[in-house]
């Protein structure tokens, strides 16, 4: 109950209660996202913590943060190893140690799901994986748009809804065209 990936949060952090410690495992844009509406949100402490020395535009997934760094989350913070680095190189590594926090964030690059576009005939995919658009948000299947991570990858949360916006007027742009073409079929 204590820990929540970033994606649930920020779709919604006034449900969470996370008290005056929060620890947030990533250094992406989500996880800087997270930080500051923690903070806005009343938590006093809030801790981003990073596999490396500096903090990325984006990560791995959750299990390559484990492997990674994470030891394992338990119900008083997360359990992370101490690193040494050279060069950018991991040198040495301690034994896991307990950092307290009241709530823990996972924020580690929550990647896309590709489930609809693997299970889905007609959507083509283009770089890294992501669903293929032309325009705003129009697929390479006739009536299905497409927008937000699917398409643009992990960008932060202001992107992705300003995206999803230009998105939703091309799908109601689209519908009302093909329903003035539907009426005008009808007339004739």
């Amino acid at each position: 109950g204590n820990v929540a990936y970033a994606v649930d949060y920020l779709q919604n952090p006034g449900v969470y209660q996370l008290g005056d410690r929060v620890a947030v495992i990533g250094a992406g844009n989500s996880a800087m996202d997270v930080a500051r509406t923690a903070v806005r949100m009343g938590s006093h402490h809030v801790t981003i913590y990073c596999r490396g020395q500096k903090a990325r535009a984006s990560q791995r997934e959750i299990d390559y943060t484990i492997a990674d760094g994470v030891a394992e989350l338990t119900e008083k913070g997360p359990m992370l190893y101490q690193r040494t680095f050279e060069e950018g190189e991991v040198v040495a590594e301690g034994e896991p140690q307990l950092y307290e926090a009241d709530t823990t964030i996972i924020a580690a690059s929550q990647t896309t799901k590709s489930k609809i576009a693997d299970s889905t005939t007609g959507l083509e995919l283009g770089e890294h994986g992501l669903i293929a658009v032309h325009g705003n948000g129009e697929t390479t299947k006739e009536g299905v748009f497409s927008g937000g991570d699917v398409v643009l990858g992990p960008w932060n949360v202001i992107q992705t809804v300003k995206n999803s916006k230009a998105v939703a007027e091309a799908m109601d742009a689209y519908l009302t065209r093909k329903r003035e073409a539907q009426v005008e079929q009808g007339r004739q």
